[in-house]
């Protein structure tokens, strides 16, 4: 069979949404393809059933693990990314953060030309509405962005503690100034995740120019010489090839999109022949350049049933779902994490460079709520971490999970910036704010605080904050890694582009979900050849243009 559209889209995540809606309204046909099913039930709808996607047998994660990891007591660890419409903002934790104005100005430092803070500002603010207010925040956009104002005992403590270990108390860290401790946003609107699917899809209605495929796996990209047509793709066990008259745009994610590059013969001509596929174009930056932010956790025990722990006893949880299936209000119409904070690891850090989320829940070591104990967690981590790592192939089959390498903690730098941010967050749970909640440290354990030990234990404990990107850095043209061009266009083909989180060239110092859909929204624009956004060299706060202290007393 085949099928002809103006522009195809393969990836129906947080990127492909907000491409899918804006190439839509310009007047072109749009197709949008995406392997998993729909996000309209309210295991992805309801905030608080973020945790029923995070099980091995949901089909709405694809469930990846890493190679074993060598600085990591060989351990496997998981890569969870949402298969399902609207990608990873359909699973995610929903914790709203843009990073840092640095980060951007990073960016284009790499060779990312146009993509400085100022070039994104604006873009930032279109695709958000906060009610924070102010010249740096957009209040019109499809993502709402909201706080939780009433703090919880344990929420209150946290931003209390943080500022009796010495660190300011910041208004907006997607304002002025990112450093210190704050209440976080989160992508909710009306008690709804507001996923990128949910904001740019279902909010804004249904449009006759666009088509959305689900269910439908995209098996290669098909070229013509070195010019892009379409995709090979199957769809109700029939092979499809769609034609775009336009262009082809690959956002598939930081795991698929290098993939499915690479099964088209795109990338790496040496790996490409261990499997067998024909290069086409020889690409060693496919699949190269893989980061992610890595936390450890520090768990407390209390006695008393602050938490959210007790919200799963059984007629507290019966009450809760009466609450959001009948009017989307309660505990179940927010995430979990509140407040947080951004720390620099010593005093000549030019912009924060450890993040700490907050919880004020008690986990196993599943990241599954206990319903008999109470307590909190702080994850704490690098946001810049220097090591690299890569995705291969495993085989010639779209369907065999890749080889996912992130190189974990392989740099001095990181153990040293690791090291930092465990001593700083157990300083937060050790702070007067905290004593009266305080009965048992669980994790890292009270013999734990430096040495040997402590690095056994960030062995043992350090997992993914589920931030993987850069496996299709965009650069410039002497940059002979930089798989994409400034534009997002691959480098010697013709029609294509790869427009999702696998373009960074650096991690943000921040959650990404808001830079994918930021990054989008810039994306459409260049994609229809219309004029950027004018740039806003917005004022921010950094060690390198004020002298915040840094602080840490224990």
């Amino acid at each position: 069979m085949k099928a002809e559209f103006d522009y195809v889209i393969a990836g129906a995540g947080s990127a492909g949404c907000v491409l899918a809606r804006r190439l839509s309204d310009a007047g072109h046909q749009v197709l949008l393809l995406e392997v998993g099913p729909s996000d309209q039930s309210w295991i992805i709808r309801m905030p608080a059933g973020l945790r029923s996607a995070f099980k091995p047998t949901s089909k709405y994660n694809w469930w990846y693990y890493t190679e074993a990891q060598k600085h990591l007591d060989n351990r496997q660890i998981q890569q969870p990314r949402g298969r399902v419409l609207g990608g990873s903002s359909s699973i995610n934790g929903m914790t709203w953060l843009r990073g840092h104005p640095l980060d951007y100005d990073g960016w284009q430092a790499a060779g990312a030309s146009g993509w400085s803070w100022a070039d994104c500002a604006p873009y930032f603010k279109k695709i958000e509405s906060s009610a924070i207010g102010g010249s740096h925040r957009g209040d019109q956009g499809p993502i709402r962005a909201q706080r939780q104002e009433h703090l919880s005992p344990l929420n209150a403590a946290f931003l209390q503690a943080g500022q009796q270990a010495g660190f300011t108390l910041t208004d907006d860290v997607n304002g002025y100034c990112q450093e210190g401790v704050s209440r976080f946003e989160m992508s909710v609107r009306d008690g709804i995740r507001n996923s990128a699917a949910y904001g740019y899809l279902h909010a804004l209605g249904e449009h006759p120019n666009l088509t959305i495929w689900l269910g439908c796996e995209v098996q290669q990209i098909n070229l013509e010489g070195r010019q892009a047509t379409g995709f090979r793709v199957t769809r109700q066990n029939r092979v499809i090839e769609v034609r775009a008259r336009r262009e082809s745009i690959v956002s598939c994610g930081v795991f698929g999109s290098a993939q499915l590059l690479m099964l088209s013969g795109i990338g790496p001509a040496d790996h490409l022949r261990e499997h067998g596929i024909a290069t086409k174009v020889d690409l060693p930056g496919v699949g190269e350049n893989l980061q992610d932010h890595l936390e450890c956790h520090i768990q407390i025990e209390t006695k008393e049933p602050v938490s959210l722990n007790k919200e799963l006893q059984p007629h507290r949880m019966l009450w809760a779902g009466m609450q959001w299936f009948g009017f989307k209000k309660g505990v179940a119409a927010v995430n979990q994490c509140h407040v947080g904070a951004f720390l620099n690891s010593s005093p000549g850090t030019p912009h924060p460079d450890i993040q700490f989320h907050f919880f004020p829940v008690f986990f196993d070591k599943h990241w599954i709520p206990l319903s008999t104990t109470y307590g909190y967690r702080i994850g704490v981590g690098p946001m810049r971490p220097t090591s690299r790592g890569n995705v291969r192939l495993r085989s010639a089959k779209v369907s065999d999970p890749l080889r996912i390498d992130p190189n974990y903690m392989a740099s001095e730098e990181d153990w040293r910036v690791m090291r930092e941010a465990m001593r700083l967050g157990i300083a937060f749970s050790e702070q007067a704010a905290f004593k009266r909640y305080n009965y048992r440290e669980d994790t890292p354990g009270k013999h734990i605080r430096s040495g040997k030990a402590l690095d056994a234990f960030i062995r043992e404990d350090a997992a993914s904050a589920y931030h993987p990107c850069g496996t299709c850095k965009m650069g410039s043209d002497d940059d002979p890694m930089a798989v994409l061009d400034s534009q997002l266009r691959v480098r010697g083909i013709q029609g294509l582009r790869v427009i999702d989180a696998s373009v960074f060239p650096n991690v943000p110092s921040a959650n990404i979900n808001a830079a994918t859909i930021m990054l989008a929204e810039k994306a459409s624009d260049l994609v229809l050849g219309r004029p950027a956004l004018q740039p806003e060299a917005l004022p921010y706060h950094s060690q390198l243009t004020s002298g915040a202290a840094h602080k840490a007393s224990a």
